[in-house]
């Protein structure tokens, strides 16, 4: 079982100020052991993060209607999301659990740029975004299963 003393030394190695605080709000963190389960935790969050993005654009697309400024981002961002969930949830996945953990990183990297796809959408709209908050949350959820993965690569398991 992991302990707050695990994840802190842990997450003390990849130099994210976000780490400690995004992996104790998860539960899950709790039951793992290892850096390798750490991180696969980690990206199960930022599989979750492009879920719910994915979820409250269609929530918040009903919002506003086809045509607005507000719609035409949400459309930008949904696309970002969508493509985003599936790099996580199927391929970084079968990279981490293969050892791949280049492309691994590579991917979650790659997934975290929704937010900014979706930033962007908005302001290149000259609107508020309505995600900014969704956004903060995958970026900060994806910069944490990076580098947890890039501590794998730099110290491989030698358990698993």
């Amino acid at each position: 079982m992991a302990d707050a003393g695990f994840i802190a030394t842990t997450c003390s190695k990849t130099h994210n100020a976000k780490c400690v605080a995004v992996l104790t709000a998860n539960p899950d963190s709790a039951d793992v052991s290892t850096v390798s389960d750490l991180a696969g935790a980690a990206l199960d969050l930022a599989v979750a993060a492009a879920s719910d993005a994915g979820a409250l654009i269609n929530d918040r697309s009903s919002r506003y209607g086809g045509g607005t400024p507000e719609g035409d981002a949400l459309r930008a961002c949904s696309g970002a999301y969508f493509d985003a969930a599936n790099d996580l949830d199927i391929d970084a996945h079968d990279s981490l659990g293969s050892g791949d953990y280049t492309a691994a990183s590579r991917l979650v990297s790659g997934a975290g740029g929704a937010a900014d796809t979706c930033d962007a959408a908005f302001a290149a709209a000259k609107v508020s975004s309505v995600m900014a908050d969704v956004d903060q949350k995958m970026k900060d959820r994806c910069s944490v299963a990076r580098d947890l993965i890039n501590l794998l690569t730099e110290f491989p398991p030698t358990d698993n």
